[in-house]
């Protein structure tokens, strides 16, 4: 991740974590883990929480890959750790066009009402996004 990015996100983060500090999850981001690289807890009252992994590799500019994980740092082809929602293929990608692996997957949606927008508070988008599909499910994974 280039130095402007870190600078972008930077100035994001702080709404990022206050809805997640809102909604009961949180935000980490571990030395050892590559700029960029994030990882999401979200807060659900059904029992144990989804783990987001959410690598961003120009930001606001291209969209984050977005994988879940059965724990921070843990392996994201577990199907458990995954939600039953619409779009979310656990184990491998999320094919929605907040994610950068269903851009890669439907690049006609670069012309269109799908195209990723960079203007707002992108990060923000995509867990605000990822957190209300995983309760339009309550909680359900896939496996």
């Amino acid at each position: 991740m280039d130095f402007e990015s870190r600078l972008r996100i930077d100035r994001d983060l702080p709404a990022v974590k206050e809805f997640l500090d809102a909604s009961g999850g949180r935000l980490e981001r571990r030395d050892q883990d590559p700029d960029g690289l994030y990882w999401i807890v979200l807060g659900l009252d059904t029992g144990q929480p989804f783990v987001v992994r959410v690598f961003w590799s120009v930001y606001p500019f291209r969209p984050p890959s977005v994988l879940f994980a059965e724990s921070i740092g843990g392996s994201t082809t577990v199907p458990s750790a995954w939600p039953n929602a619409t779009g979310y293929r656990a184990p491998n990608d999320i094919c929605k066009p907040f994610s950068a692996e269903g851009q890669q997957i439907h690049p006609e949606w670069a012309g269109s009402v799908h195209a990723w927008r960079p203007e707002g508070n992108p990060f923000l988008y995509v867990v605000e996004t990822i957190d209300a599909d995983v309760r339009r499910v309550n909680g359900a994974r896939a496996a």
